[in-house]
């Protein structure tokens, strides 16, 4: 059955999206002004294309990328020829010859679909059709694509993703008036078509069909210019044959909810913006589970915040997909199902073996865990190993009657705890980038000074911005004497004051000597004796003893103390790191301040 719509009213990264989480098989045609082009999926999986400038085919690119030579090229297209209409595809023709890696083949057809695509995600104007009786390569190729992806096949969500991030680094060159190679120029023809058909000197014209050039590229289907209501393509309608292909013995009011509710969660997105664009990056759900209905459902929902669901049942898959996504700086998080009774089904424990190579492999990619609302056994031991939530998830044994209902609080649960995380971590990703902001601010402020007093001076603002107390000392032989201090006698926004009158003895043991002896910043509770009778009954004791002693080194040796506390208000976290580098920052610059006084003092005397 074909399906027609507009790109007006869905845009190819939806259409994609959607063929790829609906698991569909034939081939997708656009045409528009500029011409038509074609993705050829089976089972939601990408294993061909045809490029909408016809020059440009897969012979030429695999030979362009190196992955062939001419003379391979020349070769299979003899056997192509000999063979007919049993002919298969001219990359696995390749492959089976010897004369290209499955790793090559996979290279070079992703790169055809990535300028497919890049070609196509512009578009706001044209048709497309769906063609799910498309099953062979072409009408003179009765290879069918079912074998084609069991050969080779590629993720169409990361096919995709890679497409979209070459047309915005395109559009930001384009927009910068670089000028970009078209694909013809890179990728041209490496046996034109007239070359080909004076080759053969007798007997009828020879087209690409003929060569099996294109066997990949190019399927003879033509559009269909007039549809009946019942040929639109309904995004609502593809949703509603797969639910009841998976929930077969539902009520048809169950169904429909489902539909209802995955169909209004499908919120178009606009592809020209692309994801890369999106606000916090590319982010990425990993599904290890083998459910269709879960991986459906969890693949549509996500789809509304821009994230991409990559599924995985084997542990090399899941280690690929990972990496894939660290290469590619999506931000991801991987969502185990729960154990299921099936045959196939991941157990208890393969699933716990799997979580521990997670944490072994990629420490920092958090995890999440599905789990039988009655299973405790399983649920607290996800929780022991660490797990960062725990879904309860639906399930027709523990609750038939409920079940659909269950799905859909599941899903909206689940949707939510993606978006706020999602949302956790591009805040958080902002706040270190301003944090490295003001890092980089501070260190540029301290390279301006020339004064000794003024460097010490300016650590002590650094410090008074996250304390509510701060005081600068002198390191004596024998004590710590007070300079400047922020907080202390007068309020925050009066600035430093003068603190001559404070005096800490360094001649007993106490957290000040412990710290100048050991050169590195003491940060913590706090109930040394020297600190309260010398320090607390001078200024008064904060509301916790929580406090911080930052060391300024020059020359070797440490020159000053800042110290910090909270005063009346609450505890809160602190950057010690941040401190420690600007002391250092200071220390450096607090030497060649001195250096470049000691290198005047020379000269003043050698011009005496």
């Amino acid at each position: 059955m074909a399906f027609t719509g507009d790109l007006e009213h869905l845009s190819i990264f939806d259409i994609i999206q959607l063929l790829n989480t609906t698991r569909k098989s034939g081939t997708f045609s656009v045409k528009g002004s500029r011409g038509e082009s074609r993705i050829i999926f089976s089972n939601g999986c990408i294993v061909g294309a045809s490029h909408l400038n016809n020059k440009v085919r897969i012979g030429s690119v695999l030979v362009r990328m190196n992955a062939i030579n001419r003379e391979d090229l020349e070769k299979v297209l003899q056997v192509q020829r000999s063979a007919g209409a049993g002919r298969k595809p001219l990359i696995a023709t390749l492959i089976d010859m010897g004369r290209l890696k499955p790793e090559a083949a996979t290279k070079g057809l992703k790169k055809l679909i990535e300028m497919t695509i890049v070609e196509l995600v512009g578009w706001t104007a044209g048709t497309f059709t769906l063609d799910t009786e498309a099953i062979y390569v072409s009408p003179e190729c009765s290879y069918p694509i079912s074998k084609m992806e069991q050969e080779i096949s590629l993720d169409a969500q990361m096919v995709l993703m890679d497409a979209l991030r070459i047309y915005d680094e395109r559009e930001r060159d384009r927009n910068a008036g670089k000028v970009i190679p078209s694909d013809e120029e890179l990728f041209e023809e490496v046996i034109p078509s007239e070359t080909q058909a004076e080759s053969l000197q007798a007997g009828p014209a020879v087209t690409a069909d003929d060569l099996g050039l294109s066997d990949l590229d190019h399927l003879e289907r033509k559009m269909p210019e007039i549809f009946s209501a019942d040929e639109i393509f309904d995004p609502l309608e593809i949703h509603r044959q797969k639910i009841r292909e998976l929930l077969p013995g539902f009520p048809s009011g169950d169904q429909e909810a489902l539909v209802s509710f995955l169909h209004g969660s499908a919120v178009s997105v606009d592809a020209r913006k692309g994801l890369a664009r999106k606000e916090g990056g590319m982010k990425a759900v990993v599904l290890v589970s083998k459910d269709e209905l879960i991986t459906h459902s969890v693949m549509t929902i996500c789809k509304d915040e821009g994230v991409l669901v990559f599924t995985a049942d084997r542990p090399e898959e899941l280690d690929r997909i990972i990496n894939n996504c660290t290469e590619r700086k999506f931000s991801a998080i991987v969502a185990f199902d729960n154990p299921g009774p099936a045959p196939g089904s991941l157990s208890a424990d393969h699933i716990a073996d799997w979580r521990h190579r997670l944490r072994e492999q990629f420490p920092k990619v958090p995890v999440i865990q599905m789990v039988s609302p009655l299973d405790y056994d399983f649920t607290l031991k996800a929780l022991d190993d660490g797990i960062g939530a725990v879904f309860p998830r639906p399930s027709t044994e523990d609750r038939g009657q409920t079940f659909v209902r269950d799905v859909i609080a599941f899903l909206d649960t689940f949707n939510s705890y993606i978006r706020r995380f999602f949302q956790e971590e591009r805040e958080g990703a902002a706040s270190d980038e301003d944090r490295l902001a003001r890092l980089r601010r501070r260190i540029a402020a301290f390279r301006d000074l020339s004064e000794p007093s003024a460097v010490s001076l300016a650590l002590l603002h650094c410090v008074s911005e996250v304390f509510e107390r701060s005081i600068t000392f002198i390191v004596r032989p024998s004590e710590l004497t007070g300079e400047k201090a922020i907080g202390v006698y007068a309020e925050k926004d009066h600035g430093a004051t003068p603190a001559g009158g404070l005096k800490i003895p360094l001649t007993e043991p106490s957290v000040f000597r412990d710290m100048i002896e050991k050169g590195r910043l003491f940060y913590g509770e706090c109930s040394d004796q020297v600190l309260k009778e010398h320090l607390f009954e001078g200024i008064g004791a904060p509301l916790r003893p929580v406090i911080a002693l930052l060391p300024m080194k020059s020359l070797g040796r440490i020159v000053t103390v800042t110290y910090g506390d909270f005063g009346d208000k609450e505890v809160s976290g602190i950057q010690s790191d941040i401190l420690e580098i600007l002391a250092n920052e200071a220390g450096l610059v607090l030497e060649n301040s001195l250096y470049r006084k000691k290198l005047g003092i020379a000269h003043s005397g050698e011009e005496q």
